[in-house]
């Protein structure tokens, strides 16, 4: 009688065993599932640390996967302005016209360049320019300043009366010299008294490659919107705006669009040329552009 309710109790108990074994083997499963994961997430956190620079010593990151679609940052204002605050840029370079140049402003006078002054243009056939002084209140003598101020040690105002965007696609060498970390184009309110727009896009693409090849950085300048009758001209001012912002989209250049930083109580009684207050605000327009 007592060995079968011992016989009886082991059958009983049969059922609990398995059901004991299927647990351990549960939670078995279960530690090692999470142990795997944990050794997974520590792979990818390594992995991780590599790419940022974390990596430890002897080990390589693993390679960039960049998208492709993603667009590509081109001339960036902002990083131009942290290059000037962080006294990276040592030379300017500013290709303009008579704006450029302070015509109509204080203290400009035709022809009051010194005998020392700096060369800015020779075309080696008898065309010579000097630069305008430091002294005239333009819009190029507010930047220069600034750059200075920001360790630039060569600022050059190549500015010259009555200049087209001709004269820098077919002289690039005798306008640009040897060039500059950072050129400035300001070229076009001249054109649109004589020039389509299809001719100034093709002098305005071949001038500006010309510059982006002798520098590290090239901002485009719109042309400012002037008072000047539409009946004068061939092309408003404000359309080939519109051609050199195309050109720097394309190029990657950086773009100023000055059309409207100048209001009309700004301009000299010609209606063309800012006064120094225009000048000035023609400089408070880019260094907003460019957050300077």
């Amino acid at each position: 009688m007592a060995k079968r309710t011992v016989d009886d109790d082991r059958v009983s108990m049969a059922p609990l065993a398995i059901i004991a074994i299927v647990l351990i083997v549960a939670v078995g499963v279960g530690i090692w599932a999470l142990s795997r994961k944990s050794e997974s997430t520590e792979q990818f956190a390594s992995e991780h640390r590599i790419a940022a620079g974390e990596a430890s010593e002897g080990r390589e990151a693993p390679l960039e996967v960049r998208d492709e679609a993603a667009p590509r940052q081109s001339s960036d204002a902002r990083t131009l302005a942290q290059r000037f605050q962080a006294g990276e840029i040592h030379s300017v370079r500013l290709i303009g016209d008579s704006i450029t140049r302070g015509f109509g402003t204080d203290n400009y006078v035709d022809g009051n360049e010194t005998e020392d002054a700096r060369i800015i243009y020779d075309d080696g056939n008898g065309e010579v320019y000097a630069e305008t002084p430091a002294s005239v209140t333009c819009w190029a003598n507010a930047f220069r300043r600034y750059a200075e101020e920001h360790g630039v040690q060569d600022f050059v105002n190549a500015g010259i009366n009555g200049s087209f965007m001709n004269r820098l696609a077919d002289h690039p060498d005798a306008w640009l010299q040897s060039g500059a970390d950072v050129v400035f184009v300001a070229l076009g309110t001249n054109d649109a008294g004589y020039y389509d727009t299809e001719a100034f896009r093709d002098a305005a693409r071949k001038g500006i490659a010309a510059a982006a090849e002798r520098s590290k950085t090239v901002v485009v300048l719109s042309p400012v919107s002037d008072l000047r009758p539409v009946s004068q001209l061939v092309e408003p001012a404000g359309d080939l705006g519109d051609v050199l912002k195309e050109i720097c989209d394309e190029g990657g250049y950086t773009f100023v669009d000055t059309r409207n930083a100048v209001t009309p109580e700004m301009f000299c009684v010609d209606g063309l040329h800012p006064n120094s207050q225009g000048s000035l605000a023609i400089w408070k327009c880019i260094k907003e552009a460019l957050g300077l």
